[in-house]
């Protein structure tokens, strides 16, 4: 019987230590995209309970609202669990995430990926909001949601099998920073030099009344969405922000603010507060989409302003 037990024993103890430096091989070789938004592991490494309000979304999103900025001038606690392009599916199983370990007040939900009306996005964009996430039953959920092809649902519960060939290309630098685990400590802001050149006019969008309604998958996760912070007893924000605008896409928010309605949740259409906010084309843009990190302050405070 001890012979057994031993037996048992060093079976666990050979299984726990190849997890882990599996678990260490992958952070060294998965693709980091530190450059941009949040590099998502850094949401990990928050004190439980610590947030008071939590952004999800696109780029729109992560050039536009600073956590920074909220703490110093309103004393509150925030992070912008932001990635580029994020459908709303991934934002949904973002928040399950955040919640296992934070209790925000209010849940900002930027809302202009939800004019995408694609079921699936790139594996690029995939990957940027999945690959670095921790493994659980959530991720596994997120990946089938977000993954067309089941033959792929493996290279993203072990992402080893996708970055294997990247050892050529790893640095001592990066294999330091994997080991001690290090992440971007931006708060999930990334602030964006002015561009001078752009210049853009919503005036004809945003007189547009008629809707389209949003596809079936996005309707759905922003009704997840809605039905978890009604659970949670949080607050829940929608909000578009400054940026160049097709007829289309104003008929799909004009949807979602409808929805919103319905729902009693606040929708605050930031493309309609130009003048409010002191939004100034030769400073506060980085391109037609989003804000510099000029234009994120002064939207950052007005926004803050008006929802607390």
């Amino acid at each position: 019987m001890k012979n057994i037990l031993k037996q048992v024993f060093k079976v666990l103890i050979f299984i726990i230590v190849f997890f882990i430096l599996l678990s260490i091989t992958s952070n060294i070789l998965v693709l980091k995209e530190n450059w941009f938004g949040s590099d998502v592991k850094s949401f990990y490494k928050l004190e439980e309970n610590s947030l008071d309000l939590l952004f999800l979304g696109s780029s729109h999103s992560y050039a536009a609202f600073s956590p920074e900025i909220i703490e110093k001038e309103f004393g509150k606690k925030s992070y912008n669990w932001a990635t580029q392009q994020q459908p709303i599916y991934i934002s949904y199983h973002y928040l399950v995430e955040a919640l296992k370990t934070q209790k925000p007040k209010i849940v900002v939900l930027e809302a202009y990926m939800l004019t995408i009306q694609d079921d699936y996005a790139g594996e690029g964009t995939v990957r940027s909001a999945l690959d670095r996430m921790n493994m659980s039953l959530n991720k596994i959920k997120a990946i089938e949601v977000s993954v067309e092809n089941k033959e792929d649902y493996l290279s993203y519960y072990i992402n080893i099998i996708k970055y294997h060939s990247r050892y050529s290309e790893i640095k001592k630098q990066e294999v330091v920073d994997a080991i001690k685990n290090k992440t971007l400590s931006n708060r999930g802001f990334t602030p964006l030099e002015s561009n001078p050149k752009v210049n853009f006019d919503n005036s004809k969008c945003l007189n547009i009344e008629y809707t389209s309604k949003i596809s079936t998958k996005n309707l759905e996760y922003l009704n997840k969405i809605i039905k978890l912070c009604n659970e949670e007893n949080i607050r829940l924000v929608l909000v578009t922000t400054p940026t160049q605008m097709g007829e289309s896409e104003q008929a799909y928010l004009n949807y979602v603010e409808k929805v919103a309605i319905q729902n009693n949740i606040e929708f605050i259409d930031l493309n309609r507060k130009f003048g409010e906010i002191g939004l100034d084309f030769s400073t506060d843009f980085y391109d037609t989409t989003h804000l510099s990190k000029f234009g994120a302050e002064k939207v950052t405070k007005y926004f803050l302003n008006n929802i607390l």
